[in-house]
């Protein structure tokens, strides 16, 4: 009875148990950045179609803070890894050098990890974007131009040397020949991705924070 009697007190002074009901306002929500997001991220690490291979790791940090309702959601400096999945060597007569590159996690600042699926936006002025993923290098035909009438030039002037004017056409025929073996010998330019490169990569689904 005295128990049922302290019970009754309490509950009259408005100490005994208190609603389960918490307005959920008061804790907040996770946000969500959207698909289509653009994400430029720094790379930290070369890659070079010369000697990457598939499953090489690629490292980077996003450049810029990512912001949502003017709220940063992915810090400036925010970890981002993937690997190579392709890679194309330049061919000796045609053919452009090419990585296929995916970002797959996202490390933020306070240690969270999130996987992230994504495609590329840009390449930063080393190269131009073919398809979703791969970054392509640029030909070497006004390279290829340049050794080929440059041997030229070069075997027309020994013939002139040599023959005192009358061997020029037979040199600098010549020196073509060599400047186009040289050609067709040497693969064309590869594709280096040095460290400072900015990359822009494409969220292709939603994360939530």
């Amino acid at each position: 009875m005295i128990g049922c009697i302290i019970f009754a007190i309490l509950l009259s002074q408005g100490l005994g148990p208190k609603s389960s009901n918490i307005d959920p306002r008061e804790f907040p929500q996770s946000i969500v950045v959207p698909a289509g997001t653009v994400i430029p991220v720094t790379l930290i690490s070369s890659v070079n179609s010369k000697n990457a291979r598939d499953g090489d790791g690629i490292y980077g940090k996003t450049a810029f803070p990512i912001t949502i309702d003017n709220i940063i959601v992915i810090p400036e400096g925010s970890a981002v890894r993937g690997k190579v999945t392709a890679v194309k060597r330049p061919g000796r007569v045609k053919g452009k050098a090419e990585l296929t590159l995916s970002f797959q996690t996202l490390v933020l600042p306070s240690g969270t990890t999130i996987p992230i699926f994504t495609s590329l936006g840009g390449a930063g002025g080393s190269g131009e974007r073919k398809g979703e993923a791969t970054v392509q290098g640029d030909a070497s035909k006004t390279q290829d131009a340049q050794t080929i009438g440059g041997t030229a030039k070069d075997g027309a002037l020994i013939g002139v040397i040599a023959n005192r004017g009358k061997g020029a056409a037979v040199g600098g025929a010549g020196g073509g020949a060599v400047g186009t073996a040289a050609v067709l010998l040497t693969r064309g330019k590869d594709l280096v991705l040095e460290p400072g490169t900015t990359i822009e990569i494409v969220l292709d689904r939603p994360i939530e924070l």
